[in-house]
């Protein structure tokens, strides 16, 4: 089957609809800045659920709606390479056997100044329909010069870490000496247990320990192995 494109429209930050024919076209628009090109609605009885997600790394609020597209918001937050988000950007349109019309669930630009464009699907959700509207967007991506990829189910440990980092990203770190000290021992992988039982030689309480820890995990100042459940035994160490 013979696909070829036909179009893109987006919603500018005015709410005008604009379109655009040329893929050369693309790569001069800052579609992190576009509004939602369709509607996010509620029913009862809705098996999924919207929300905003808030940034702690942006000030940003961006729209989901599934709790998968959440937690891709999440890990995104959590890896902090990026600028900028916004949630179904545009349209993508094809000429084939029967028109075909796709719009993706973000577009985000990163730090480094690439776009990249997301789908988020489960893998036991994508059909055949799926499949080829993913192929083609990852072809369009290519072309343009961004990164494609879909974001299917995370790995249940590895994403309820992250939920905890998150839940410490505003922690108060307190004194800068007592927190380089305390990166310091973990230098080498050392678990928190033992890490929060150190710190209180630089009269770290264990509460306190262990806020400031999870807090420069969600910075990604400590790193873990997070491919499995942390629990006290969990060793850390310094990026």
């Amino acid at each position: 089957m013979q696909v070829t494109f036909a179009g893109l429209e987006y919603l500018d930050p005015l709410n005008h609809r604009l379109e655009l024919q040329s893929v050369s076209e693309l790569v001069r628009v800052s579609f992190e800045t576009a509004q939602p090109v369709r509607s996010f609605v509620s029913y009862r009885r809705k098996r999924n659920y919207e929300g905003l997600y808030a940034c702690v790394n942006l000030d940003l609020q961006v729209q989901f709606e599934s709790l998968l597209e959440s937690l891709f918001l999440l890990q995104l937050d959590w890896e902090n390479t990026a600028t900028a988000i916004a949630a179904q950007p545009f349209w993508l349109h094809w000429h084939s056997d029967q028109p075909i019309s796709h719009a993706p669930d973000y577009f985000v630009r990163l730090r480094n100044g690439d776009g990249l464009v997301v789908d988020v699907r489960p893998e036991e959700r994508i059909d055949d329909k799926a499949r080829l509207v993913f192929e083609q967007t990852r072809r369009l991506c290519e072309q343009v010069g961004w990164r494609y990829c879909v974001y299917g189910t995370p790995q249940v440990d590895f994403i309820n870490s992250l939920k905890v980092f998150r839940e410490y990203s505003s922690f108060q770190l307190g004194d800068d000496d007592k927190i380089a000290t305390l990166l310091g021992f973990a230098q080498v992988p050392t678990s928190i247990d033992q890490l929060v039982s150190t710190a209180q030689k630089i009269d770290l309480s264990a509460g306190t320990a262990r806020g400031v820890i999870f807090r420069l995990l969600w910075e990604r100042r400590l790193t873990a192995d997070l491919s499995t459940a942390m629990n006290s035994a969990t060793k850390v160490w310094t990026c």
